[in-house]
């Protein structure tokens, strides 16, 4: 009994052994069906992409440009009843109507830039003026152009030396015309190169101080501040020299230099935020 029932379980066994390998077996077949069904579908959409590629390739380097004539709309044009009596009126009135505020808008514009250039006539005359009748102020725009005058005298005879210093190398040169002419020569030469290289200098500081004031302060606020600082100045000079020992003129450059810098940080901060 013992023999007849171990030999039927290891028949059942193996039954279900058989059973299960068949299952794993159609299901491996089913994935590998599956897998290669995929890989079909992969390479019949590679051949699709390329061909598409392939198809705008050749529409890119073969477009041609058609032009498609479009129809313009004109008011009334397509009425067959209207004389077009109402558009013309309703357009002549239009434009006279506009023809009329443009001579207005110059009209008003020439008065306001006549008044502004008579104030600014004014004021720049009258600081003048008082300028002028100012002893204080006279006597320091005496000085500051009397030291300007003296620095390029100074600066002239500098100019003058070097060029005699080497124009001096000519010495070493037996015959006295050949010398002469030589020392001549060199000095012009050293003089206008050095005149160059001044006039190049005055000319870039000149240029980039002018860009800076046209890109930060062309406007009217800096006038009105040129004008003022300078009224001030005039105006106050005795009070302001009791307080402060100072040139006017260099005090009022001064001042206009710090007014350029805070417009220059003003503007450079709003930027930076995104207010321009």
């Amino acid at each position: 009994m013992n023999e007849k029932l171990n030999s039927e379980n290891r028949a059942e066994n193996i039954e279900a052994l058989r059973t299960k390998l068949k299952q794993t077996e159609e299901q491996l077949t089913s994935e590998t069906d599956s897998r290669k069904r995929a890989d079909a579908e992969v390479v019949a959409w590679k051949f699709k992409y390329e061909k598409a590629e392939q198809a705008k390739r050749y529409a890119q380097t073969h477009q041609k440009t058609v032009e498609v004539p479009v129809e313009k709309k004109v008011p009334y044009e397509k009425c067959d009843n209207c004389d077009r009596t109402a558009y013309q009126k309703a357009k002549e009135k239009c434009d006279n109507r506009k023809i009329q505020l443009e001579k207005k808008y110059k009209q008003m514009t020439t008065g306001y830039e006549s008044l502004m250039f008579l104030l600014a006539w004014y004021s720049i005359a009258t600081t003048l003026f008082t300028a002028i009748l100012s002893p204080v102020f006279l006597n320091d725009c005496i000085t500051f152009f009397g030291t300007i005058g003296k620095g390029i005298i100074n600066l002239f005879r500098e100019f003058v030396t070097g060029a005699d210093s080497f124009g001096q190398l000519s010495n070493g040169i037996s015959n006295s015309i050949v010398s002469g002419i030589v020392y001549w020569l060199i000095a012009a030469i050293v003089m206008g190169i050095l005149f160059i290289i001044t006039g190049f200098l005055i000319i870039g500081i000149g240029y980039q101080v002018g860009k800076i004031y046209r890109k930060y302060c062309w406007d009217i606020i800096s006038i009105m501040v040129a004008i003022m600082s300078t009224a001030i100045v005039i105006y106050f000079g005795e009070w302001i020299k009791s307080v402060i020992p100072i040139n006017l003129i260099v005090l009022l450059l001064l001042v206009y230099v710090v007014y350029i810098g805070i417009r220059c940080y003003v503007k450079d901060w709003r930027e930076e935020r995104g207010y321009y």
